[in-house]
């Protein structure tokens, strides 16, 4: 009886370790990530529907298929919707897709990539802040133009003012996605395809200045 007991026993412990020995199913890899600012203002005043929107990589990345992009490539896309004013009818809104990589030796690659959190530019010394500061003395230009060119006051003060709207403490890697920095505006919605990321607020216009840091995640 007691050998018949130890074969019985022998027979379930094997049954147990292999339940302990199984392996808990693997989160989902982390997205590739891309980080940029804004190259342009973009507000209502001064794009509609369709007009294109750059921004500059300010770190390499590497996608899924290995596929390395430098720091300094730009990211295109296109503005999908536009509300100025936030009124009874529902909050001012605006729409950007991101959907290609242009090289730095002229060669554009198509990516399936949300733009998924938003901040203002980063803070005064920064290497991002000196970048954004040579935009924004490219938006007092354009202010200049836009005057000569009989724009309103209104056109022209958005130019001039043109990143420099707050700035934030809050590094590349604290960014969050789904979540906006920038006071008074949050994300709406963010998808990879169309109408792709969705800012909104109940109080302002939604604009984004030049400079305006950026974090996208790619498919």
């Amino acid at each position: 009886m007691l050998a018949f007991a130890l074969v019985v026993s022998g027979m379930f412990i094997p049954s147990n370790s292999c339940a302990q020995g199984q392996v808990a199913p693997t989160a989902p890899a982390k997205p590739p990530e891309i980080h940029a600012i804004l190259e342009k203002v973009v507000h209502p005043n001064g794009v509609k529907v369709g007009d294109s929107v750059a921004a500059r990589m300010t770190e390499p990345t590497k996608l899924r298929d290995g596929t390395e992009i430098p720091k300094g490539a730009h990211i295109l896309g296109k503005v999908t919707e536009i509300k100025k004013r936030a009124d009874k009818e529902g909050p001012s809104k605006l729409g950007i897709l991101f959907d290609k990589v242009q090289l730095k030796d002229g060669k554009s690659v198509q990516l399936i990539m949300a733009l998924v959190s938003v901040a203002p530019r980063s803070e005064p010394g920064s290497l991002d802040s000196l970048g954004a500061d040579k935009m924004a003395g490219n938006g007092l230009r354009h202010a200049a133009e836009m005057e000569a060119n009989g724009s309103s006051p209104g056109e022209v003060n958005l130019a001039v003012s043109g990143g420099v709207r707050g700035s934030t403490k809050v590094t590349e890697t604290e960014m969050q996605p789904g979540v906006c920095y920038v006071p008074d505006i949050k994300i709406s919605s963010y998808s990879m395809g169309e109408p792709g990321t969705i800012l909104q607020s109940s109080k302002n216009t939604v604009y984004l200045d030049s400079g305006s840091r950026l974090l996208l995640q790619v498919q």
